[in-house]
């Protein structure tokens, strides 16, 4: 298998090639390793590549597939996590987690580390610790983040799918940018032992094919999804859920898909955005910054490294400053204010019968490297920042329900993606909706 064949071909493709012994995975491990090494000093997604792969075997559904593990999240026993970090550079796992025991149960190499922003913290892949992780479709435009370094890596041809995770969009905003498939799936359908941030953080992977989503989840979830349904809603918002502008091309990415959907049978109808977002984010606000707070400190206690700016990057810095100025009772309050405005969209949604959401990932295809980084010197300007790009995100984590990135088109060199997100447990239907967009081939299509 030469690396120009390797890199056409999806995990799905490739455990097939293994299991018909037209491939070894020694041969795939190279091929993946000279794709490497083609891209890395354009792209930076990878912070350490295997010499020595983790390799599950040739036997199960994964077999000799090569995948990158994100630098944060679930663990391999004895491997680098420094979580994009100075604060934690050495830090080495003691544990391996349950998704890499079951990837290595699947066949699966696990070849390297991806890159990530500093406790994954940003919409964007740049940090002092790992430098700035650039997009393969374009060099001047960020990747997204948190798990830039894996949807670099996949987007590339490095490897056919990555992990990544998401407590704000982290696998959906990559997925979107780098023109992927991502599956945010219900929350706590696969299991994370180190911890899920109050229920907002799943972890699952970033691909190039809707069918390697599918194979995935069937390897690394636990649970019992929805029954297919048969005539589905779908209410599509072509707006900013802030009242910000949309970016050029995203309302026609959009109508387009409608377009794809409705010509396969289903009924797609306009609405408004379904949530208070104002009221969401502050309770999303109050889920993240208490968890960074304790990751950091829980790392600075195992480093016996400071606090401060050696050690961390202004924005995190800044984080945990209002941490620290918030009492527990306005974190209570928020986080209540928060439930009861996904209860009322839960409710409104209902009496519409909308069983999908429609709407942009991102909501301005191009992510400027330099924009929205943990380098800014302000809060507010990071925030501001932030709130351009990404309104339709957070209610998924909150609310524990699926979300899925799927493309939509090009802006430019930049590519769009369209989210759909369901009910909990509607994660195989999220699934099914993205392979007819997949269909549709319309992935490369100008907007705009």
């Amino acid at each position: 298998m030469t690396p120009d064949e390797y890199q056409r071909l999806d995990a799905t493709a490739i455990a097939a090639a293994v299991h018909a012994g037209e491939v070894t995975i020694a041969e795939i491990h190279t091929a993946a390793t000279t794709m490497h090494e083609r891209t890395h000093a354009d792209i930076n997604a990878v912070v350490e590549w295997y010499d020595d792969p983790s390799v599950g075997g040739d036997t199960g559904p994964l077999a000799g597939v090569p995948f990158l593990r994100k630098d944060y999240g679930s663990t391999e026993a004895g491997r680098l996590q420094e979580m994009g970090s100075r604060l934690c550079a050495g830090v080495r796992a003691s544990t391996t987690s349950p998704m890499y025991r079951r990837l290595a149960t699947a066949g699966a190499q696990i070849v390297g580390r991806s890159a990530v922003p500093e406790f994954v913290m940003h919409g964007t892949t740049e940090s002092i610790a790992t430098g700035a992780t650039r997009n393969p479709h374009d060099l001047s435009l960020s990747v997204g983040g948190s798990s830039g370094g894996s949807a670099a890596a996949v987007a590339a041809g490095v490897v056919p799918a990555a992990h990544a995770t998401d407590c704000a969009g982290s696998i959906r905003i990559p997925a979107s940018a780098c023109g992927l498939y991502g599956l945010k799936p219900t929350s706590r359908m696969i299991p994370l032992d180190q911890g899920d941030w109050g229920g907002i953080a799943v972890e699952f992977v970033v691909s190039r094919s809707v069918r390697d989503q599918r194979r995935f989840l069937e390897v690394l979830a636990d649970g019992t999804f929805n029954p297919q349904r048969g005539a589905l809603r779908i209410g599509m918002t072509t707006v900013h859920w802030g009242g910000m502008p949309m970016g050029p091309g995203m309302v026609d990415g959009l109508e387009r898909v409608a377009e794809v959907l409705t010509e396969a049978g289903y009924e797609v109808v306009p609405i408004d955005p379904p949530v208070d977002l104002a009221t969401v984010m502050r309770g999303w606000d109050a889920h993240f910054g208490r968890w960074v707070a304790l990751d950091v400190e829980r790392w600075a206690g195992a480093t016996g490294r400071p606090i401060d700016d050696t050690t961390l990057e202004p924005i995190t810095l800044r984080q945990l400053e209002q941490v620290n100025a918030t009492t527990v009772g306005q974190l209570s309050a928020d986080q209540l204010a928060a439930d009861r405005a996904l209860a009322a969209m839960d409710a409104s949604l209902d009496e519409r019968g909308i069983d999908v959401v429609l709407s942009a990932t991102n909501d301005i295809a191009a992510l400027p490297l330099d924009y929205m980084s943990g380098l800014l010197p302000d809060m507010a300007t990071y925030l501001e920042r932030n709130d351009e790009f990404f309104s339709s995100l957070f209610p998924a984590n909150i609310s524990g329900r699926p979300a899925m990135s799927v493309p939509m088109g090009r802006v430019g060199s930049a590519p769009a993606g369209a989210q759909l997100m369901g009910r909990r447990g509607d994660d195989q239907l999220l699934l099914d909706l993205a392979a007819v967009v997949e269909t549709a081939a319309i992935a490369t299509v100008p907007l705009g």
